[in-house]
């Protein structure tokens, strides 16, 4: 909300703003009351704030306690001030990061930039790669020792098929798919979760709304900067999409629900629609449980920068993760390794798993992805699981049932004990035991009396299959 809630004034352009790192209300700092206002140390401030470099974090008085604004100790230079990180959801859904804008002197709010685009294209630069590409018999043969992105050069040959809107019976053109025909799909009242891409905060929207904001509203007219990354659709008979045959193949719920399905729901993070305004950018995240995915370009253009799970990419991200000013600092300059690739429309690009990653979105783009677990990253996928829990990532954030997933793949890799087609490793049974240990991990199994016997069972074919 762009008018102040204490003066209910929304001109001033002359005066500095500041925004709830909690809600989308700003502020004239001026007339947030002196005794709101504290220095780093917790005292009382003695004068406001004069510019945006002076303040550290706003929270206002709708949300149960007092309105608090905080001064920084030191100086920084800086056009825009964040606030400490609360949680997002990754591709689909991993923690949320709040950039607080400031409205300074003559300029004003920032509704059509991120602030770390820049930052982000000399990144990309320093780290682009067109080299990565894999044909897609290669993908199927080689997928278990696969561990880069990768661009598929002929995604037709991949098994993956979208419906078109011919198809649907929307049109007698042969055309891509747009976010009006999405809309008259899912319908109208469906509701979309939309992230306003400055503040990098979900609001909740429907089709019907988002389809005026996306596809009958200029770009240069749009008010801000908009994303829906969390559509997920395997649910909508209508919209039929067949993922790529080597994702069906080696995903893991997949292939242990065969087995230890025991009539239990899958999780539903297969089939997701993601449409992005252009210029919308997605700050550094793992997607949930390291899960890898893919992701087909329908239209438009986007731009990814990618870190490996190395152990000092992966606690560089942890700090940040937990930096109070997290949100000032650009991670990908304190990162290593990188892979940074352009995707067009038509391209298929595979993601795999535990790779930190930052999107941004040249121009107006709708995607078709989804996430997987695999047998071949269950180590890297429980190491992105112990960072989101010392990153504190909310449950509805994180894969859905992960644990369910953890102790069927533990039934279903008992009950082939050391046969070849048992395709995880020594050091993965080892993972997989240390993670049903943990007091927070819940599950009983179907074929054991308790969960400390199924473990027990799984240390003796850890140790047998070391030996």
């Amino acid at each position: 909300m762009d008018t102040c809630s204490y003066c209910t004034k929304e001109d001033s352009d002359k005066l500095l703003w500041v925004q709830c790192s909690m809600c989308p209300q700003w502020v004239h700092v001026l007339c947030i009351p002196l005794k709101h206002v504290q220095e780093s140390n917790g005292t009382i401030a003695k004068e406001y704030p004069k510019t945006s470099n002076e303040i550290t974090h706003f929270q206002c008085d709708a949300h149960d306690k007092d309105a608090i604004l905080v001064k920084r100790a030191t100086k920084r230079k800086s056009s825009s001030v964040e606030a400490p990180p609360k949680r997002r959801r990754g591709l689909r859904n991993k923690q949320q990061i709040d950039y607080i804008a400031l409205n300074e002197g003559d300029d004003k709010k920032l509704k059509k930039v991120h602030p770390h685009v820049e930052a982000f294209c000399k990144c990309f630069e320093k780290w682009q790669n067109e080299k990565n590409v894999i044909d897609a018999q290669t993908l199927d043969k080689d997928f278990l020792q696969l561990h880069e992105p990768l661009k598929v050069s002929d995604p037709q040959n991949t098994g993956i098929r979208i419906p078109r809107p011919q198809e649907l019976g929307l049109t007698k053109d042969d055309r891509v798919l747009t976010v009006d025909d999405i809309t008259q799909v899912l319908g109208e009242d469906c509701p979309v979760d939309v992230m306003d891409v400055q503040s990098q905060q979900n609001e909740r929207w429907t089709m019907s709304q988002w389809n005026q904001y996306f596809t009958k509203t200029q770009p240069e007219e749009r008010d801000r900067i908009r994303n829906v990354i969390s559509l997920e659709i395997s649910h909508v008979n209508r919209f039929k999409i067949f993922r790529p045959t080597v994702v069906e193949a080696n995903d893991l719920v997949n292939v242990v629900w065969d087995a230890f399905g025991n009539g239990d729901p899958k999780p539903k993070v297969t089939r997701y629609v993601l449409m992005s305004a252009g210029n919308s950018y997605t700050d550094f995240h793992l997607d949930f449980a390291g899960t890898s995915v893919y992701y087909n370009l329908v239209a438009g253009k986007k731009k990814f920068i990618l870190f490996p799970p190395t152990k000092h990419n992966l606690e560089t991200y942890t700090q940040w993760c937990q930096d109070l000013n997290q949100t000032l600092i650009f991670l990908g300059d304190l990162l290593e390794e990188g892979v940074a690739m352009e995707l067009n429309a038509g391209d298929l690009f595979m993601l795999p798993s535990g790779w930190i990653h930052a999107v941004y979105t040249p121009a107006d783009s709708i995607i078709i992805g989804g996430n997987f677990l695999t047998i071949r990253d269950i180590e890297t996928q429980l190491k992105v699981v112990h960072v989101e829990r010392l990153t504190r990532v909310p449950k509805r954030f994180t894969f859905p049932m992960f644990d369910l997933v953890m102790g069927k793949t533990c039934e279903w890799a008992l009950s082939l004990g050391a046969q070849k087609k048992n395709k995880l490793t020594p050091k993965a049974l080892e993972a997989l035991e240390r993670y049903m240990k943990l007091h927070d991990t819940k599950y009983r199994p179907l074929e054991y009396p308790s969960k400390r016997s199924m473990i027990k069972k799984l240390h003796e074919l850890s140790e047998y299959c070391s030996s």
